[in-house]
C-alpha cells in the first residue's frame, strides 16, 4: 500500500500544478520589474536534475529542453537551488560554469543576462516507508517539498537591484507553493485512502471464507459478504432465515466469550457449529481468531476467519467408516485367503495361476513339485525347466481358442521319479470388470493314472466276461446236447401213456416222469435264454470309441515301446451297437497286438465307411475298423485255431477266450471279424459292422 501512495504522490508532482500556481505571480513580477522572458525549472527526483517545466516569453518546448543534473555542483543555477539565494548571471550563454549544451539551449531561449531565484515550499517533504509511516527525506530536499529555480531575463541586462527585488517574490511564491502543496497533499491522501479502501474491500470479499471483526463486547463491527450471509438478516427475509441468523449470532458470540476466557495464543483455531440460513443444514466452521487493536480510536477487538469444513468433516467421518469397513473386509479376505490357501495346499491336483505373459504368479504344492522341485539337483532343475517350457507352449496354443474355459492334454515329467505324466489341463480365464483378461487359472489332472485304473478295470471286466461267456456257451452246449435225448425220453413217455391207457395201475409213475422231464426241459430252455440275452444297444460313435480305447492303453503300450497311430474317417456314420462290448473287443485286439511286439512297434487303428468284400453284410450300410500291428505275425497253421475257445499262443498267459468272445460279440452285432497275418510282417484284424445293428432275426434268436 505504501508503494501505491508513493506512486500517487509522484503523479501529482509540482510539474502538473506549478504553472497554475506560479504563472500569475510571474506575470505580475515581470510587469513590475520589466522582465521580458522567464523559464521555470523544477526538481525532478527521478532524474536527480532540474528540468524545464514551462516558460513565459520562452516556448515551452525549448524550456523543457533545459535539464541540469544536480551533480554539476559548479553550475550557478544548481548553486542557487542548493543555497536558496538568488544570483545574477551576467550572460548565461557565455558563462563557462554552465555546460556548453545548456548554454546552447539558453541562447536558443534568448536567456542571456538572467537572475536565477530559488523556489521552495515551507512544507517539510516526507516519504512513506515500508511500515506505512511518513518520514523526512534524506539530503537537502528535506527543507521543502517543492523545489526549483526561475530564470528571469531582459535584453537590457540585469542588476543587483533586481536580485534584491526578487526577495518578496520568493516569499510569495513560497507561500503559494506551500498552500498548493497542502491542497495536493489533502487530495493525494483522500485518493490514497479511497484506493486503499477499495483494495481492502476486494481483499476481504475476494476470499471464500467469512471474515468479521468484533469489539471487546463481542458485538460485530465489520464483516464481509460471506459473513453477512450467516450473521445478517433484513426484515424482508423469511422468519426461518431470521431465526437461523439469530441462532448463528448467539452461537458465535457464546463461542467467542468462551474462547476469550481461555487465554491461549494470539492466533488459534477452533470449531463452531452454525446453521445454514438458506437450507437449514448444520454447518461446521473452523474459526481462526486474532486479537486486534485500533490505535486510532483505542478500541480492542478480535478478527475472526471462518472456514467451512463441513464437507471435510463429513468426508473424514466417511473415510473413518470406510477405513473400518476396509479393515473388516481385509480381515475377511485374510481369513478367506487362509482358507483358500489351506484348500489349495491339500488339493492333490496341480493348480497354477499365470499372467498375460505366461509368467507363473502362484501355484499350490502339487504344482511346485513339478515346476519348482525341492531337490536342488541339476537333473531335477532341468526337468522342471522342461515342464515349464512345455506348459508355456501349451498355454500359448490354448489362447488361440476364443472360449473362456479351455481343455487339453500335456505330457510332463516328474522331477523326482522321472515318470511320464499324462496331464489333462482345464484352463479358465479370469477377467476384470472391463472384460480384460487378468490371469489364467489352470488345473491339472493326472489322467494317465485314471486311464490305467480304467484299463485294469476293463481288463478285469473283459476277463470276467470271457469266463462268463465261455461258461455260458459251455452250459448252452451242454444244455443243447442234453435237450436232444430229453426230447426222446419225453416222446417215449408220451407213447407209453397212450398204450397203457387211463386205467393202468402204474400210470401215476408215468405222469410223474413226464412232469419231471418237462421241468428239466424248461430249465434247459431258461439256460439257453440266459446265454442268448443281449446287451442294450444305442447310437455309437466308432471313431470316439477307438480313441477312448487307445487312450486307455496308451501309457502301458508306451512303456513297452509301442506307439499307437490312428487313421479315422471323419465322415464315418454312427452305428447301432453296444459301446461297452465293442470297447472290450478293441481293448482285447490292442493288448494282443502289443503282446506280439516285445521289442516295440506301431499299432494302427483305422476306420472307413463301407462293407468292402464282406458278403455277410451285403446290401446293408456298414463300417469297418482295422487294427494293424508290426509284430511277429501268426503262422498259417495257427490262424484257423485262433478263434477257438481256450486256444492261446501265449505260453502260461491268458485264458484263450479273448478272440473267441470278441468274435461272438461281433457276430451278435450282425458283423464279421477277419484276420490277415504274415510271419515277421505283422497282423491285421478287420471288423465289419452294419450301421443299423444286427438284423431282427439275430436279435430274436
Amino acid at each position: 500500500m505504501a508503494d501505491v501512495l508513493e506512486r500517487a504522490g509522484r503523479r501529482s508532482a509540482p510539474r502538473s500544478d506549478a504553472r497554475e500556481t506560479l504563472e500569475p505571480l510571474l506575470d505580475e513580477l515581470m510587469r513590475s520589474l520589466g522582465f521580458e522572458r522567464a523559464a521555470v525549472l523544477l526538481y525532478d527526483e527521478d532524474r536527480a536534475a532540474l528540468a524545464g517545466s514551462f516558460g513565459i516569453g520562452v516556448p515551452d518546448a525549448i524550456a523543457r529542453e533545459l535539464v541540469i543534473p544536480l551533480a554539476l555542483s559548479d553550475d550557478p543555477i544548481v548553486a542557487v537551488l542548493r543555497g536558496g539565494l538568488a544570483e545574477r548571471i551576467r550572460d548565461a550563454t557565455t558563462d563557462e560554469r554552465i555546460s556548453p549544451a545548456i548554454r546552447e539551449i539558453l541562447a536558443k531561449a534568448k536567456l542571456g543576462p538572467i537572475v536565477a531565484a530559488p523556489l521552495r515550499s515551507t512544507t517539510e517533504r516526507r516519504t512513506i516507508g515500508q511500515d506505512g509511516k511518513r518520514s523526512a527525506a534524506a539530503g537537502w530536499e528535506h527543507r521543502g517539498e517543492w523545489a526549483g529555480v526561475v530564470l528571469l531575463s531582459r535584453m537590457a541586462g540585469v542588476t543587483q537591484d533586481d536580485v534584491a527585488a526578487l526577495v518578496p517574490f520568493a516569499r510569495q511564491a513560497e507561500e503559494a507553493l506551500s498552500l498548493q502543496r497542502n491542497v495536493d497533499l489533502l487530495r493525494e491522501t483522500g485518493e490514497a485512502h479511497a484506493i486503499e479502501k477499495e483494495w481492502l474491500w476486494w481483499m476481504v470479499n475476494g476470499v471464500g471464507d467469512a471474515v468479521l471483526v468484533t469489539d471487546s463486547n463481542n458485538d460485530m463491527v465489520l464483516q464481509n459478504r460471506r459473513a453477512e450471509l450467516l450473521f445478517r438478516a433484513s426484515d424482508e427475509d423469511s422468519a426461518g432465515k431470521r431465526r437461523a441468523v439469530w441462532m448463528n449470532n448467539f452461537l458465535f458470540t457464546a463461542a467467542l466469550s468462551t474462547w476469550n476466557l481461555e487465554r491461549v495464543g494470539a492466533t488459534t483455531g477452533r470449531e463452531v457449529t452454525l446453521v445454514d440460513p438458506i437450507e437449514g443444514d448444520e454447518l461446521i466452521y473452523e474459526v481462526i481468531t486474532t486479537p486486534a487493536t485500533n490505535f486510532r480510536v483505542g478500541m480492542r477487538g478480535t478478527v475472526s476467519v471462518l472456514k467451512n469444513v463441513t464437507d471435510i468433516r463429513h468426508i473424514g467421518e466417511e473415510l473413518a467408516r470406510g477405513r473400518q469397513r476396509l479393515q473388516s473386509a481385509e480381515e475377511e479376505i485374510r481369513i478367506e485367503r487362509d482358507r483358500l490357501d489351506l484348500v489349495l495346499r491339500n488339493v492333490p491336483n496341480p493348480i497354477i495361476v499365470v499372467d498375460n505373459d505366461n509368467h507363473i504368479m502362484s501355484m499350490n504344492p502339487a504344482a511346485e513339485r513339478l515346476f519348482k522341485p525341492a531337490s536342488a539337483t541339476s537333473r531335477a532343475a532341468h526337468t522342471a525347466l522342461g515342464n515349464d517350457a512345455r506348459f508355456t507352449s501349451f498355454l500359448a496354443g490354448l489362447r488361440l481358442d476364443p472360449v473362456m474355459s479351455k481343455r487339453g492334454e500335456i505330457g510332463l515329467t516328474d522331477p523326482g521319479t522321472d515318470d511320464h505324466l499324462e496331464m489333462e489341463v482345464s484352463a479358465t480365464e479370469i477377467k476384470d470388470g472391463r472384460g480384460a483378461v487378468m490371469a489364467i487359472v489352470s488345473v491339472m489332472q493326472d489322467v494317465g493314472r485314471l486311464r490305467e485304473l480304467e484299463r485294469r478295470r476293463l481288463e478285469q471286466v473283459l476277463f470276467d466276461s470271457e469266463k462268463l461267456a465261455a461258461t455260458g456257451r459251455l452250459a448252452a452246449s451242454i444244455a443243447h446236447e442234453i435237450n436232444n435225448p430229453l426230447e426222446a425220453v419225453q416222446n417215449a413217455l408220451y407213447l407209453l401213456q397212450k398204450e397203457l391207457g387211463a386205467d393202468a395201475n402204474n400210470r401215476q409213475y408215468l405222469e410223474i416222469a413226464s412232469r419231471e422231464t418237462q421241468r428239466m426241459s424248461r430249465i434247459l430252455r431258461q439256460m439257453l435264454g440266459f446265454y442268448r440275452q443281449q446287451e442294450a444297444m444305442g447310437e455309437t460313435d466308432l471313431n470316439a470309441l477307438a480313441e477312448e480305447a487307445a487312450g486307455l492303453v496308451l501309457k502301458r503300450l508306451r512303456e513297452r515301446g509301442v506307439q499307437i497311430a490312428t487313421q479315422l474317417d471323419p465322415g464315418l456314420p454312427r452305428i447301432r451297437a453296444s459301446a461297452d462290448q465293442l470297447k472290450q473287443v478293441l481293448l482285447n485286439l490292442l493288448l494282443n497286438a502289443a503282446d506280439s511286439m516285445p521289442k516295440g512297434g506301431t499299432i494302427t487303428v483305422a476306420t472307413q465307411a463301407g462293407a468292402g468284400t464282406e458278403t455277410e453284410v451285403f446290401g446293408r450300410d456298414a463300417v469297418q475298423i482295422q487294427v494293424r500291428d508290426t509284430g511277429e505275425g501268426i503262422p498259417d497253421e495257427l490262424i484257423a485255431q485262433i478263434f477257438e475257445p481256450f486256444f492261446s499262443t501265449k505260453s502260461g498267459k491268458g485264458t484263450g477266450l479273448g478272440l473267441w468272445v470278441s468274435q461272438g460279440i461281433v457276430q451278435s452285432h450282425g458283423g464279421t471279424m477277419r484276420v490277415r497275418s504274415r510271419v515277421g510282417r505283422g497282423t491285421t484284424f478287420m471288423i465289419t459292422l452294419p450301421v443299423q445293428g444286427p438284423p431282427s432275426d439275430a436279435r430274436a434268436a
